[in-house]
């Protein structure tokens, strides 16, 4: 009896234990399961292309450059407390769904959570893909610019101090005191004397009507005589007569017979127009003359930079005949009138002209300082993507969030533009790598009001070609081009300093291979890049000079 109630207590426990053995292995199994399913989920793409989606590490297809790891897409324990609004399509966010699936390209949709669904047009980078793009950051400032217009000119004379000397009377050139052209003469010199039987007519005049005066001064005529010698003092004058001349006329009685002309200023014989002996006619230019010691630029501003000068700005004036040389000057006239063709104005530049080193007709290069010194926030032009109707700006809000904001641009200067609108001091922008952020799949709805995308096309086929919108992706600020190696790796394509684009050509096919991410990574032979391991891209050397001019870099 003990002994079959004994065996029947053992079977139970035998049940007992193999029943929790099962439990447990069940559980394990489960949870290895899950964790399976965990790891499945991990999913690497290319920061370059972001539909470009693989589940195991490798390059692109498209471009070469290397995979990177992307977060868990799928709904973990962790974001148990989190509510899932929606889902939407990894390559088109506009693409909604109210459970999770597939897109339309085949891709697993992705949730948006409650708490991320008011950081509209925030995109999330992952640190790995930050360091791949070479994102640099900078941070708002407030300075005052003094906004700078660079432009190009010309020396001319000054029109005050300008005269023409003319002959009022016919004749001839009895004597001439300016013997060439360049001649140096100082205000009141005699430059030449006419000889004219017009003006010795007029002082014969002159002399008659003294003497008929004298006759008939106590008669009833004595006004007539006034008459006459009035009429003759004035055409006297009219014939460049000074009043002391005409004095020493009447004083002495007698007929000059030649006349003389004076240097009305200090200055430069420019044009001398006669010989002496020659037959002269009335209004005939004799000689140009020109006080150098000032002399006036003119320079073309466009419509858009009017507002920026003001009578009085400092002005610095640079000319290739004396290179190591600075001239000063100021603005003292804006011309009232547009150039309808250039779409520009004249304004005038007073320049002292010591020693006369310069001169009229010279070409310039004028630096127009304006005085308008408002504090604003600035950023670097590096950080300023230009896109259609509106400027934008990436800021990045920290924790790998990024987000392009509208900005208002003022003044330029030394490189950096005042912001009106759309950034504060303190906030941090991206100045390199706009493009590469601009390509992550959801900043593309938050910036299409801003730019517009190019297609892939070309370059799926291997024949895209550098493009203006690219110009972005690349913007490298001064720091970045010095012989520094930033790569961290020993690679003789990495050129640094100077570049020989020439030299790289071993094989004198007049082509080369550069990088579109790293345009100083050259090559004479296809590869990838020994940074990023793209896929080098084929140009002309005139083309590798072109790219590399465009992004700062120096060459021969």
């Amino acid at each position: 009896m003990n002994t079959k109630l004994l065996n029947k207590i053992l079977i139970a426990a035998v049940v007992i234990l193999a029943g929790f053995i099962f439990y447990q292995n069940f559980i394990a199994d489960d949870k290895n399961s899950n964790e399976i399913t965990y790891e499945e989920t991990q999913l690497w793409t290319c920061g370059m292309h972001p539909d470009i989606i693989s589940d195991e590490p490798g390059n692109c297809p498209i471009c070469g450059m290397k995979l990177t790891p992307v977060k868990n897409t799928q709904s973990s324990s962790s974001d148990g407390d989190r509510k899932i609004l929606y889902w939407v399509a990894p390559m088109d966010p506009n693409e909604v769904y109210d459970s999770p699936g597939k897109s339309k390209m085949g891709m697993d949709l992705v949730p948006v959570y409650a708490d991320e669904a008011s950081q509209a047009g925030v995109v999330t980078i992952d640190p790995t893909v930050q360091q791949n793009m070479n994102v640099k950051l900078t941070t708002v400032e407030k300075r005052a610019l003094n906004p700078s217009i660079i432009t190009n000119a010309i020396f001319t004379i000054d029109e005050r101090k300008e005269f023409q000397i003319t002959a009022r009377v016919s004749g001839w050139i009895e004597k001439l005191l300016v013997n060439y052209t360049g001649q140096k003469v100082s205000k009141g010199d005699k430059l030449l004397e006419i000889y004219s039987p017009e003006l010795v007519s007029a002082q014969q005049e002159y002399l008659t009507a003294l003497k008929y005066k004298s006759k008939v001064i106590s008669t009833s005529l004595s006004s007539s005589g006034d008459e006459l010698i009035e009429n003759a003092y004035r055409k006297l004058t009219l014939l460049n007569f000074t009043p002391a001349e005409i004095m020493k006329l009447e004083n002495s009685g007698k007929v000059r017979t030649t006349i003389p002309l004076y240097s009305p200023v200090n200055g430069t014989v420019l044009m001398k127009n006669v010989v002496e002996g020659e037959k002269i006619k009335a209004g005939q230019n004799l000689l140009h003359i020109a006080d150098l010691a000032t002399l006036w630029i003119k320079a073309d501003i466009y419509e858009s930079d009017i507002s920026k000068i003001e009578l009085g700005d400092n002005v610095e004036v640079e000319v290739d005949a004396f290179p190591n040389q600075n001239f000063n000057g100021k603005v003292s006239f804006i011309y009232p009138t547009i150039n309808s063709k250039t779409r520009t104005t004249q304004i005038r530049i007073d320049v002292q002209n010591t020693n006369e080193k310069l001169k009229p007709a010279m070409l310039a290069r004028v630096t127009i300082f304006s005085d308008q010194t408002e504090i604003l926030p600035v950023i670097p032009e590096s950080a300023v993507i230009r896109s259609g109707e509106k400027n934008v700006a990436v800021q990045y809000l920290g924790g790998g969030k990024f987000k392009p904001v509208a900005i208002e641009l003022g003044n330029y200067a030394d490189g950096f533009y005042q912001v009106l609108s759309g950034l504060k001091e303190g906030s941090k922008v991206v100045t390199s790598a706009q493009f590469l952020i601009d390509s992550e799949s959801s900043l593309k709805t938050a910036m299409k009001n801003f730019s517009k995308q190019e297609t892939d096309d070309k370059e799926l086929k291997g024949e895209s070609k550098p493009s203006d919108h690219n110009s972005e992706m690349n913007t490298k600020d001064e720091h970045n081009h010095s012989n520094q190696n930033e790569y961290g790796i020993d690679s003789p394509l990495i050129r640094t300093g100077e570049i020989d684009v020439k030299s790289i050509d071993k094989n004198g096919d007049g082509k080369l291979f550069e990088c579109p991410m790293d345009w100083n990574i050259i090559a004479d032979e296809y590869q990838r890049c020994p940074a990023c391991e793209m896929k080098m891209k084929e140009y002309t050397i005139e083309e590798v000079k072109k790219n590399l001019d465009e992004y700062g870099y120096e060459h021969k």
